[in-house]
């Protein structure tokens, strides 16, 4: 007898468990911007993943901060000593990089722009307004033009 049991096919579970896991595992897996990432001191950029706020030990410092390392209770307070319970940690120390690129916006304003005459007096090697007329004549009636023109043509013959 065939196998029936369509929800225990390994090809169907093992699709369902990459689509389950697909969450956590581009978080882990996200391709990152190399080993050594200077941190950049450019204003303009927006810190993202290598914000200079990554630490050792991340998980056990985020359940710290939670609450998860001691117990909740407020009757010993031996127990929610929380420099007791402290998680060590340290920051990474990152090397600092100026800008390689300068904002045009903070070196050269715009209001110091906005009031100067704008001279550009060269003249273009196309001309722009060759096309400006139209040519042909619009709004004339090409058969009374054709009947003014037409000039009767006598045939000439000199085998007479």
């Amino acid at each position: 007898m065939a196998f029936t049991r369509f929800h225990d096919d390994p090809s169907r579970i093992r699709k369902q468990s990459q689509e389950s896991s697909f969450a956590g595992r581009y978080m882990l897996n996200v391709p990152g911007l190399g080993v050594n990432m200077p941190f950049q001191e450019d204003p303009q950029l927006r810190l993202q993943k290598w914000g200079a706020n990554l630490t050792t030990n991340t998980l056990n410092l985020e359940s710290d901060l939670l609450g998860l390392t001691r117990k909740f209770t407020r009757d010993d307070p031996d127990t929610n000593e929380y420099k007791k319970n402290a998680v060590t940690t340290h920051p990474f120390m990152y090397k600092s990089v100026n800008p390689s690129i300068l904002e045009s916006r903070a070196s050269h304003p715009a209001w110091l722009y906005k009031d100067l005459e704008q001279t550009r007096w060269e003249t273009p090697f196309i001309n722009p307004q060759v096309n400006a007329e139209n040519k042909i004549q619009s709004g004339m009636q090409t058969r009374i033009i054709e009947k003014d023109n037409f000039v009767t043509k006598i045939p000439v013959f000199s085998y007479l």
